[in-house]
């Protein structure tokens, strides 16, 4: 009897407890949430208006008077603009077509419902959700409408029907420097508006894949699933990167984190506005600058009595199944024309692919052995995982 009145008190005891908890840090549970229809599109005032925003120069804020206030009053300033994302939509097993979902974050970057996020975020598999919800730290929630994506760069832009809305401040990411303090804002499994801290570990970091981007900024606020598409912000709360991704043996946060810069997001933003989706196109290629010190010195080193073109993109891997692997292209050939027009730079390379459609032929000026061909390759869709 004694043992049996125990475990009743002890039930009882747990039972209060997570009651407490509940309606003291979850007061919303189950409440009604405003949902507002989605945008009706956006006019050209609103674009004008975002181009605005885009190229307008941080302002330049008094130094923090310490450093508890300093990520205090970097939380207060950019939290308001960050949002969860949510999305539905289905895919095909083997017995038949199944709703799944995603969550994610965004950041709110104009006061009439421009949304920064990650392309990640808002596709599942390769189709882009049917189902996308963007909800604020106050509760409204609005259906969003994707205006365009950079599969290349992970970067989407949504629009949503508001006005008025918090907005967060752009910062410049060019100015950052290695032990920068900064706060990672997000959704981290779904559990909602979520800040960490810490600094920026490295700059310029590149990422595995194929024409993967490089420039990434890598920090050691936590940053898990969830916090795609949320803010890093500097420590005067402006928003410097999108966090993108995280380096984990264990699939959760070990402190290595990365994020887009915001300059590069601006540029993306501006070419989806003028363009739509950009970087879908795959050609199924790893290249390098060859007028890169470093690989001329390779070539040089293994190959001294081959003469390499001054200019071009040479190529040292070619993916199976490929559309350049299907044209001929072999690893070891340098591009220096792409059509008709001599690459000089990677940047060139990657600016023209970034634009280019699949299902688009392109005319690949090809060196081999000390002599040029023409290879004409039709572009292909870029897989998932490149």
């Amino acid at each position: 009897m004694r043992k049996f009145l125990g475990f009743v008190a002890l039930f009882a005891l747990g039972f209060a407890t997570g009651v407490y908890v509940l309606n003291t840090y979850f007061p919303n549970r189950g409440g009604p949430t405003q949902t507002v229809a989605a945008p009706r599109g956006d006019t050209d005032t609103s674009r004008v208006e975002l181009t605005r925003l885009l190229e307008q120069r941080p302002a330049t804020d008094p130094a923090p008077t310490s450093f508890e206030t300093m990520l205090r009053t970097a939380s207060q300033r950019i939290s308001p603009a960050v949002v969860n994302v949510d999305t539905t939509g289905e895919i095909a097993t083997w017995r038949g077509w199944r709703e799944v979902g995603g969550r994610g974050s965004g950041v709110i970057i104009s006061p009439d419902g421009y949304v920064v996020t990650n392309n990640h975020v808002v596709r599942i598999q390769r189709q882009v959700a049917r189902d996308i919800f963007v909800t604020l730290q106050d509760g409204r929630r609005f259906r969003a409408t994707v205006l365009g994506t950079d599969s290349q760069n992970d970067v989407a832009l949504l629009k949503i029907d508001g006005k008025n809305l918090p907005t967060a401040q752009l910062g410049d990411s060019d100015k950052l420097q290695v032990g920068d303090w900064v706060i990672a804002v997000g959704n981290p499994f779904g559990l909602g508006t979520t800040v960490t801290g810490g600094i920026v570990s490295a700059l310029n970091r590149s990422l595995e894949g194929a024409g993967a981007p490089s420039g990434f900024i890598q920090t050691d606020a936590a940053i898990n699933q969830g916090n795609s598409g949320g803010a890093l912000a500097d420590s005067r709360g402006r928003l410097i990167g999108i966090n993108t991704a995280i380096f984990s043996p264990v699939g959760a946060n070990v402190g290595i984190g990365f994020a887009i810069p915001v300059n590069r997001v601006k540029q993306v933003i501006r070419e989806i506005m003028e363009h739509g989706s950009v970087g879908q196109a795959w050609l199924g290629i790893s290249y390098a600058d060859i007028s890169d010190p470093q690989i001329r010195r390779f070539l040089q080193e293994r190959l001294p009595e081959v003469k390499f073109p001054a200019n071009g993109m040479f190529i040292d891997g070619v993916v199976a199944n490929s559309p350049a692997r299907s044209a001929g292209i072999q690893p070891g050939d340098v591009v220096v024309q792409l059509n008709g027009r001599p690459l000089r730079t990677i940047d060139d390379m990657q600016n023209f692919m970034r634009r280019a459609k699949p299902g688009q032929q392109i005319t690949l000026r090809i060196w081999r052995d000390g002599q040029t061909r023409d290879i004409t390759v039709t572009l292909g869709v870029r897989p998932d995982d490149m």
